[in-house]
């Protein structure tokens, strides 16, 4: 997601849950979350426990391709994500009345919206027999929730009414969902130019700042 209004990158994760009448809801489940977190690790601690200082060519190539597969695997997980997005029945009226029947499309908008349409649809059939109070998860991916923000984003409100109110809660979800997929995005940017590092740091001489990854002193294996 690259929306900048949206996104505040974090180095600590944000919170992955919310209350409604201190009942948790999970925004991220902890299966998807111990999956991501656990990838990050696998990278980290292989490059903390591998180096190839001294070594033969094939052997830095061996590194090599096993840390960018661990990556690759970490970025397709992350694509794979599904987040809940949760809205009251007031929310969710004002969203998908605002997405399907008011808003206009032009040229290039019209392809997002319609690729929206069977998730709208079902939200539609689901989220009106709700009352006021209940809230409802709606799965969601990274690039839909991008899609809402960037269709909705070229709305206007005029003063503060109960539907200015609705936006900016509206928002407020939408922004705290980027939150996190943000994070993980940056950690994925943040591997990515580790490895890089990582590999430069095999040939002689050749140090980078703050990182120490096991030249010496620390078993050199493939795993």
């Amino acid at each position: 997601m690259d929306n900048k209004q949206i996104i505040e990158t974090n180095v600590v994760k944000p919170s992955l849950v919310i209350f409604n009448k201190e009942i948790e809801y999970r925004i991220l489940d902890t299966n998807s979350e111990f999956l991501l977190d656990s990838n990050i690790k696998e990278i980290e601690d292989y490059m903390n426990n591998n180096h190839g200082s001294g070594k033969e060519d094939s052997y830095k190539d061996e590194l090599y391709k096993n840390a960018k597969e661990m990556w690759e695997k970490y970025a397709e997980n992350l694509r794979d994500t599904k987040y809940m997005f949760y809205l009251n029945k007031k929310q969710y009226q004002f969203l998908t009345d605002l997405l399907i029947d008011k808003m206009d499309y032009d040229v290039n908008t019209v392809f997002l919206a319609i690729e929206l349409t069977n998730m709208l649809g079902e939200w539609r059939t689901v989220g009106t027999k709700k009352d006021d109070d209940h809230i409802e998860g709606y799965v969601s991916d990274a690039t839909q929730i991008t899609y809402i923000y960037h269709l909705i984003s070229k709305h206007k409100v005029k003063g503060l009414s109960h539907a200015s109110y609705r936006f900016v809660e509206v928002l407020k979800k939408i922004g705290h969902i980027s939150k996190i997929v943000a994070y993980y995005d940056a950690s994925a940017k943040s591997l990515a130019k580790d490895i890089q590092d990582w590999v430069a740091s095999f040939e002689p001489n050749v140090t980078i700042e703050g990182k120490d990854w096991g030249k010496e002193n620390k078993e050199e294996t493939v795993a």
